[in-house]
């Protein structure tokens, strides 16, 4: 009976390996928080540049009143730091020497964090010069 207390009390106080068995639970969490956090950052640029692009369209559009809704809109992605077919779309709705509308999209889909895809949206209305 001696003999088993003795390896009982030896089971209980042996520390061997357990950092590994700490680091195997923690370091998922963990990661998921890193990567998590850089993906919430995309999407903070994302509707940033979405934001920024859509707000340029709209002087541009007032600064070219001979400017068609496809050069608008291509200017608006050209402030972005997407490229074409990328995450953010514009579209145009010109009415010439009244408005021009420029709406603007950014979809995301996480792939890390486990939600729904993302649609930020935005709507920057310019009212353009009078013909004279």
């Amino acid at each position: 009976m001696n003999y088993f207390k003795q390896n009982i009390v030896k089971i209980m106080t042996d520390t061997k390996g357990v950092a590994a068995i700490e680091l195997a639970l923690i370091l998922p969490v963990f990661l998921w928080l890193i990567f998590g956090s850089i993906e919430l950052g995309y999407v903070f640029w994302g509707e940033t540049s979405l934001s920024y692009g859509a707000s340029y369209g709209a002087r541009y559009a007032y600064t070219h009143p001979s400017a068609s809704a496809s050069d608008i809109a291509n200017f608006a992605l050209s402030q972005t730091n997407f490229s074409a077919g990328g995450p953010i779309t514009y579209n145009v709705t010109l009415v010439p020497g009244v408005t021009a509308d420029v709406q603007g999209t950014f979809t995301y889909t996480f792939m890390v964090v486990p939600m729904n895809p993302v649609n930020i949206t935005i709507d920057v209305v310019q009212a353009l010069q009078l013909a004279s």
